[in-house]
């Protein structure tokens, strides 16, 4: 027994060792083409050099004092050389060093009496004279975590996230009276929905990836949120159902969780769009995602239809898919970090994808005349359709 084992052993072994040798392969030919530089490359031909200009991350405002974040995302060092406002030099001193290697960031601190409400430029300029402007729509002061703030924060992500949600599960005693046929459209309505939210939030993080340096990687960050999230809900998708289609509340919860993470997104938004001065762009997102949100709740309910449930379940599921939006304003209101959100539009993504699997596996075998009936595709695409007219509304 003990030579048999050791036999086993030693072949286990040898296949894990192999199984590594490609990966340092790959590893040595990486290094070698990066230690080469630019030599490899000057074999085809050269590309002009990127313009030596700034990435302005974010612009504070305090009462007299105004503090520009930028970083530098080329591949050489940047040296920041002056600063402006509204196109006049101004003095300055820098929160870091002056000179910035790839990707590092400094905090420029201008002494300057701006007026509250007034739009405004700002631009800084390198050592070799090419100027980086950011414009500000309007002058306010930067929120600062305080226990009013963080209540009217939480207060915007409820009444976005929470109400909606809670107000579409109402539908609740009308999809008790429905019948089969009528049920298996509104669970195809609910995919449509979930598919429009997610390429929703695919959008959402190509255009954040877009503005992030290349040296991370933008897209790929997105796809491995993408892959992280939908891996994740499959599974959490497989331990609900015990390996089976999910139904009743574990596909309810499938779908609220994948609402809640997309809801996230809308709370950094809306915060955001607060912090950087934009009040009218906020309070537009507001009134837009409520009514944009409504339907979330149809979608939530109409997997537990024909399933008892008790109030604590359900409050719990307008909670998963709701509160996340008050996650995300406080997020969005004090902090500024595309890298993070082109990350979590990619896993919400991601998440949408993988209950839209869950919801048609779901309606393939309990719908009358499964995916191909007319009811469900004319449910898949009226999901969409509302979706599309509400995030109209939504701006």
């Amino acid at each position: 027994m003990e030579a048999g084992s050791a036999a086993e052993q030693g072949p286990r072994i040898g296949w894990r060792l192999w199984a590594v040798v490609p990966v340092l392969l790959l590893a040595i030919a990486v290094g070698a083409v990066v230690s080469s530089g630019s030599s490899l490359a000057e074999l085809i031909g050269t590309n002009p050099p990127p313009a030596d200009e700034f990435d302005i991350r974010r612009v504070e405002f305090s009462p007299g004092e105004i503090r520009i974040v930028v970083r530098n995302p080329q591949p050489n060092d940047l040296t920041i050389a002056n600063v402006n406002v509204d196109d006049a030099i101004v003095p300055y001193t820098v929160d870091g060093p002056s000179t910035l290697g790839r990707l590092r960031s400094s905090a420029i601190v201008v002494p300057f009496d701006w007026v509250e409400g007034d739009p405004m430029t700002v631009g800084v300029t390198s050592s070799t004279g090419i100027e980086t402007v950011h414009e500000i729509p309007a002058a306010i002061e930067t929120p600062k975590p305080s226990v009013e703030g963080f209540l009217g924060y939480a207060l915007i992500g409820a009444l976005v996230g929470i109400v909606p949600v809670a107000l579409g599960l109402l539908w609740l005693p009308a999809l008790r009276q429905a019948s089969a046929v009528w049920l298996s459209a509104f669970m195809a309505f609910t995919a449509g929905l979930l598919a429009f939210l997610g390429f929703e939030a695919l959008s959402e993080a190509f255009e954040l990836s877009a503005l992030l340096p290349a040296g991370l990687g933008g897209s790929g960050l997105v796809l491995l949120g993408v892959a992280l999230s939908f891996l994740g809900m499959t599974a959490l998708a497989g331990r609900l159902s015990g390996g089976s289609t999910a139904s009743g509340f574990a596909l309810s919860l499938l779908v609220a969780i994948g609402i809640g993470i997309h809801n996230f997104g809308e709370g950094l938004a809306i915060g955001a769009s607060f912090a950087l001065g934009e009040i009218q762009l906020g309070t537009f997102l507001i009134v837009g995602f409520m009514i944009h949100n409504v339907t979330e709740g149809l979608g939530i309910a109409t997997p537990i239809a024909k399933t008892r449930t008790t109030l604590l379940a359900l409050a719990a599921l307008v909670l998963i898919a709701g509160a996340p939006t008050i996650l995300g304003a406080w997020l969005g209101g004090y902090t500024s970090n595309d890298v993070l959100g082109a990350l979590f539009f990619g896993i919400a993504a991601g998440a949408a994808f993988q209950v839209v699997v869950e919801v048609g596996r779901y309606v393939a075998r309990n719908a009358p005349g499964g995916l191909r009936s007319g009811h469900a595709i004319v449910g898949f695409l009226a999901g969409i359709a509302v979706m599309y007219v509400t995030g109209v509304l939504a701006g």
